[in-house]
């Protein structure tokens, strides 16, 4: 049996229906799926627990990392836990299998290599189509160098301490496990003999603009930074990047202890007061909740602070919302990363709460 892991968080129902439906159709049988929801909105939660009730090789996952920013490195860590096969298919929600997949699956596991295949990309009109998989039309064919669906061997993956955990939001995490495991002697290729993958069209992540604030947390320049970890890691042959506890669920228990805490701390958007949070309250604080709220400070929006400004008088000096969120969701992915804590922005983008245990 081959186990297959889907990371997963807040995507519609037709998605999910449409990638696990192509499995059901699967010309080999012998396998089973870890679904690891990654923290949803409960209410899309539901939804999906109930869909996934139709799938009886499937076993769902609920991890309480609410409001917190997507990881898909941990949420396929999550999933390894679970894993009990001694091959695993890391998946993704908007892919349609061919129905020989497995098959072929267990045709290339039995070789040393760890395989990540080549993608067929759908358009978005083609995406909704419900077709035969030889029927669809592809715009386009992945490259060698995207490798985020793969077939391992458990036993190299655990060996590397799984996926690295900084990696949030969205990109490459995928290439930095191939070269850590390359860097442990485990050699990995590139399956482009025929398309068996069809990936279902949705707005990348380069399309959002992660410069203006928005309600759906978003840290500029993200892609950037990850690419830095992943020439770290590689430059100092770095396999183990993640401590022991790696691949860490998050329970309801714990999830509902932090939000219990409702004493929270106003902060204003003066450029000494955020630092001094950053700098000294962060991380000098233990045994405790933090929970704060950063607010734009009203005297910002007086006259007398525009005259000041326009004559150049000296007068305080502020962040914007959007800084102090890069600031913050930097410093949590960086530093706390295996922190219990909650990051939410209001709807009207007047406010950022931050809940975290230290």
């Amino acid at each position: 049996m081959i186990t297959i892991v889907y990371p997963f968080k807040n995507r519609e129902l037709q998605r999910i229906k449409r990638s696990l439906d192509s499995l059901v159709n699967q010309s080999n049988k012998d396998f089973d799926v870890v679904f690891v929801d990654y923290g949803s909105d409960f209410e899309i939660a539901a939804s999906v627990k109930e869909l996934l009730k139709q799938y009886e090789f499937v076993n769902y996952i609920y991890s309480f990392h609410n409001n917190q920013p997507w990881s898909r490195a941990k949420a396929i860590n999550i999933g390894l836990k679970f894993v009990k096969t001694e091959y695993v298919f890391i998946a993704d929600i908007d892919i349609i299998f061919n129905k020989r997949f497995v098959d072929v699956l267990f045709e290339l596991k039995n070789k040393k290599d760890n395989v990540y295949f080549q993608v067929g990309y759908l358009d978005k009109h083609e995406s909704i189509e419900i077709k035969e998989f030889d029927n669809y039309a592809i715009a386009s064919k992945s490259i060698p160098e995207g490798q985020g669906l793969s077939l391992f061997k458990l036993d190299s993956l655990l060996m590397v301490g799984g996926f690295d955990e900084f990696f949030h939001f969205w990109g490459a995490e995928d290439e930095d496990v191939h070269l850590r495991l390359q860097e442990a002697g485990f050699s990995s290729r590139f399956y482009d003999i025929e398309i068996l993958l069809l990936h279902q069209w949705h707005k990348t992540f380069e399309t959002f603009d992660n410069n203006k604030l928005s309600s759906e947390p978003r840290l500029s320049n993200v892609f950037n930074l990850n690419k830095q970890k992943l020439r770290f890691n590689q430059n100092n042959h770095i396999e183990k990047p993640n401590n022991e506890n790696w691949g860490k669920l998050i329970a309801e228990k714990e999830f509902q202890l932090l939000n219990s805490n409702k004493e929270s701390v106003v902060l204003l958007n003066k450029k000494h007061v955020v630092e001094n949070f950053l700098d000294i309250v962060l991380p000098k604080t233990n045994s405790k909740i933090i929970n704060i709220i950063f607010q734009e400070d009203p005297y910002q929006l007086t006259l007398r602070y525009k005259i000041k400004k326009l004559l150049r008088i000296k007068t305080q000096e502020y962040y914007s919302l959007k800084q102090i969120n890069d600031m913050l969701l930097k410093v949590l992915v960086i530093y706390y990363q295996d922190y219990l804590y909650n990051y939410q922005i209001s709807s009207d983008l007047k406010s950022i709460q931050l809940k975290i245990s230290k």
